[in-house]
């Protein structure tokens, strides 16, 4: 699922269908817009930053970097070129270019919430949970009321293992945002960390209400269903077993195996069954005996 980007061009009838377009997901109609608002204005930045903004949304990855170099040759301080690069860099996993990237754009404004959410999220993924937080509690500052940021913020204070925390941070979502997908799936793995598969369901079955053709979307709410069999949660982690820090674990299963092998051999086979399982009975329930649909391209 591609994240929001908050993209913003400036007012005009251009800027205006272009957007309209963009919202409705009419990607390559905002694309032949945007290119001519271009043959328009071609020396200012606005009409480059469209095209990135489409690309992005195309996946063409290559192509909106080639556009916010040119809006940002013509002004190399446009808050909107950096930002519209932070968030190809992010899309694409390039976690150096993506920071240097957001750098530049918040030393030109500080106060782009959405940049401190991207940092928040790549430090999130890259296991950095101390800096994700302080990212996310930046971006929450700026935008209080977000519940997308609010969302993100209780699936880092999970990964902190603060389960308290992320459960008042999941409430104040949901109070604040329901009609975003993205922010139900950030509950939904946050309740998966607090060991909450109930909740998880539930999160991710919203989620797949709202955005039924993303491809991310239902192998999330197909495994939030696969834990919700008594039979594979029997076999994984018990919850009290996540508190642990990873290095404890490895002593615990080194300690396991030298002690009790034919017992851990026995479980690891129950687990693969169980995995199969419920894998199976998750695929049936969702599509019956057919196979799943191939993802389609918005």
């Amino acid at each position: 699922m591609s994240e929001q980007t908050n993209g913003s061009v400036p007012p005009g009838l251009r800027a205006e269908r272009f957007e309209r377009l963009l919202n409705w997901g009419r990607h390559k109609e905002a694309l032949t817009e945007a290119g001519e608002w271009l043959r328009e204005e071609p020396e200012t930045p606005g009409p480059y930053n469209a095209l990135a903004l489409a690309y992005i949304h195309t996946h063409e990855y290559e192509q909106a970097l080639a556009c916010t170099d040119q809006a940002l040759r013509l002004d190399p301080d446009d808050e909107d070129g950096w930002f519209l690069r932070a968030v190809t860099y992010y899309s694409t996993g390039k976690w150096a270019q993506m920071q240097e990237a957001a750098d530049e754009g918040l030393r030109i404004n500080p106060y782009r919430a959405h940049l401190h959410y991207l940092l928040a999220n790549m430090h999130n993924k890259q296991g950095k949970f101390d800096r994700a937080r302080r990212s996310i509690e930046q971006a929450l500052k700026i935008e209080s009321d977000n519940g997308l940021y609010e969302a993100l913020y209780s699936y880092v204070l999970a990964n902190e293992r603060d389960f308290a925390a992320s459960l008042e941070a999941a409430e104040a979502a949901l109070r604040k945002d329901v009609e975003n997908a993205q922010s139900f799936l950030y509950l939904g793995w946050a309740a998966d960390r607090r060991g909450d598969p109930k909740t998880a369901k539930t999160m991710m079955e919203q989620a797949i209400r709202l955005d039924p053709d993303d491809e991310q979307t239902r192998n999330e709410y197909m495994e939030a269903l696969q834990k919700n069999y008594w039979f594979y949660r029997v076999f994984t982690l018990p919850v009290f077993l996540r508190r642990f820090k990873p290095w404890q674990l490895l002593l615990i299963w080194v300690a396991a195996s030298i002690l009790f092998r034919p017992l851990i051999i026995l479980l690891v086979i129950l687990y693969i069954l169980s995995f199969a399982l419920s894998k199976l009975f998750v695929h049936v329930q969702v599509y019956g005996w057919r196979r799943a649909p191939k993802r389609r391209e918005k």
